[in-house]
This record gives C-alpha cells, structure tokens and sequence, in this order.
C-alpha cells in the first residue's frame, strides 16, 4: 500500500505540471514594458515571453486612452492571456511622469501585479530601441534587472525604486537608462539618476547617487576615493548605517561606516597607528561633505531629496520646511583592514 500511495502521488503531480505547462503556453508573460505618454494617449511597449523558451520573445507597441485597453489589445492579438507577475522592469518617458499621475493605477488594480519590479527614467530618443538590443539573448528587461542588481551589490553608483516606493515616496530618485553604442554595438547603460518635478529635471551626479544611498541606508557596497595632500587613497565600503535624531529644531545625522584599504598612493607610513586616525578623519570630512552637498541641492531646489521633512513629521507630528531646520552631521569611519598596502608600502620602503 505503501509504495501504491506513492506511485498515486507522483501521479496526480505529473498531471499537475502538466496543466502547469498547458497554461503557460497559452500565457502572455511581459517582462518588460516602456509606457510613454503623448496626446492623452499611452503608447505601451510590451517585452512578451510567449513561450518558457526564453528566446522566444516578441515586442510590440499599442496606443490606447488606457494601460488596461492596451493590454486587451496585445491580448487579441496574441490569443493568449496577459500575464505580468512576471514583470521586472517598468520603463517611464519624461512625459509620463510629467504628465500623468494615473500610469500606476492598472498595476493596483490588476489581481496577478505583483507590484515587486523596478521602475526606470529613459530619454524618448531610446525609448523605441532598448527592448530591442537583447530580444535574442534573454530579453533586455533581464539583462536590465541583471545591470541594477550588480550595480547595487558592487557599485551603489545608481539607485534602486521599486514599484512600491514609487507610490509611497514624495520625492522619486529615478535610476536613468542610456544607450551607447560601442564598437557598433549598442549598450545598455545605467547612467545618473534624475529628479523630475512639475518644474524642474535635477540630475544627481554619481558621488550624489553613492551618498544619497549612503544616508537612505541603501548603499550596499562602494569605493571612495579621498584626496590626502597631492595623492588620494580609496576605501572599499561595505557596510554603513544612518540614523536620524530630530530636537530643538536640529536634525542630527550620525553615519557609521566600516571599511577597508583598496588603494593607497599618500604619503603617509601605513605603519604608524596614527595614520589610520588620520585617514578616518579625511573620509569622515568628506563624506560630511558629501551629504552637505546633498542637502543644498534640497535647499536650492526647495524639495526634500533625503526625505526630512517625512521623518520629522513622523516623530514630531510637525510639519517643517527643510530650509528652516538646522543640520548636524556627524561621520565615524571604521577602517577594518589594510588589505596589501600595507606589504607593497614595506616593500617599497625596504
């Protein structure tokens, strides 16, 4: 009986995957879509996968007065159902974010949107190409995902928004895509991030990108490199933590960072003990610096970039401007290991 009721198991989930797999051929999986926003209309940009053949990927353009009618549309003429729980990257044109507050709302309503996949800025002048340059190699919204998740586990030089922090943020940081064309080949590039609002683009430079990460506690991984005298030394930052502290009318930012030595070109003895405390105390400076920089883009551009104003709200139920709130910033760099500088500084000093 034993060995029956297993056999019986196995059975009934073979009919199952089976179903599975019947239902799967009969889907319309989007990947990826571009929606750009024109003459109160949305022109929709589908990256489908037809089939679990990952190559097999087609990408096709609807213009409708709704997101919901374009997928109806791409619906007929695929016969097949749309499915986007398998969506990962959602690319939005200047216009429609400019434009129009209700893009967003198909993926509330939709019952399968599983509202995890990542949004990007991109320029019209590559709108009607991106999903094109990897269609034969897993689809480009893949490789976009496969970009951003590198760039935030190594790099942290562009920024991470999800779908939920799209609607839940008052000011967006859009990572941006470009295209390059290398070698006569074009690439998919993460470039610098941008701030739209209804009058004014800001483009954060990539130090502003590490920093901004850096006190919204999403950096995960980085290189700074920090002057000291004529030369410059860089450190590999892999764990930080910002916390905030809101009283007499001065928010404190107090930032831990714990790192090591990647490179060292200054001309001071690594052997010394002093040394390290010196070399804190100029990546402490310049990350206070940074983050100071940060905060005059808010001030300048009057939007609350690093979200102050939120957290203040929050614990004080007081509503304040970013410019009539003082700020102290206070930076305490770890520096763990000196990796093999400091073999190659003995080495160059025997």
């Amino acid at each position: 009986m034993k060995y029956i009721k297993i056999i019986l198991i196995l059975f009934f989930l073979m009919i199952l995957c089976s179903c599975d797999y019947t239902e799967i051929e009969d889907l319309a999986i989007i990947t990826g879509m571009i929606i750009d926003y024109k003459d109160n209309n949305y022109e929709v940009t589908s990256e489908i996968l037809e089939s679990t053949d990952k190559s097999n990927i087609r990408i096709i353009t609807n213009t409708c007065s709704n997101i919901n009618l374009c997928m109806y549309k791409l619906s007929k003429v695929l016969n097949k159902e749309i499915f986007i729980s398998h969506l990962k990257t959602l690319i939005l044109t200047e216009s429609t974010i400019m434009n129009n507050d209700d893009y967003y709302d198909y993926f509330l309503r939709d019952t399968k949107s599983k509202m995890n996949f990542s949004i990007y800025y991109i320029d019209d002048k590559y709108k009607d190409k991106i999903l094109d340059i990897y269609r034969n190699d897993n689809g480009s919204s893949l490789y976009i995902k496969t970009l951003s998740d590198i760039n935030h586990k190594d790099y942290s030089s562009s920024t991470q928004l999800n779908f939920l922090d799209l609607i839940n943020n008052n000011i967006i940081v859009y990572p941006t895509l470009i295209v390059l064309e290398n070698n006569d080949t074009d690439l998919i590039v993460l470039s610098n991030p941008i701030i739209l609002t209804k009058d004014k683009k800001i483009t954060l430079s990539t130090n502003n990108a590490i920093y901004y990460n850096l006190i919204k506690n999403k950096l995960n991984k980085t290189i700074i490199d920090i002057p000291c005298d004529n030369n410059n030394f860089s450190l590999i930052v892999d764990n930080s933590k910002t916390n905030y502290s809101f009283e007499n009318n001065t928010l404190s930012i107090k930032i831990s960072i714990k790192s090591n030595i990647n490179s060292y070109n200054c001309d001071y003895n690594l052997n010394d003990t002093n040394t390290i405390k010196l070399l804190s105390d100029l990546s402490n400076k310049l990350v206070n610096n940074q983050i100071e920089e940060l905060i005059n883009i808010s001030k300048e551009n009057n939007i609350d970039l690093l979200d102050i104003s939120s957290y203040i709200y929050k614990h004080t139920k007081k509503e304040i401007n970013i410019n009539d709130i003082n700020v102290n910033i206070s930076v305490n760099t770890i520096i763990n290991s000196l990796g093999e500088t400091k073999n190659e500084y003995k080495r160059k000093n025997n």
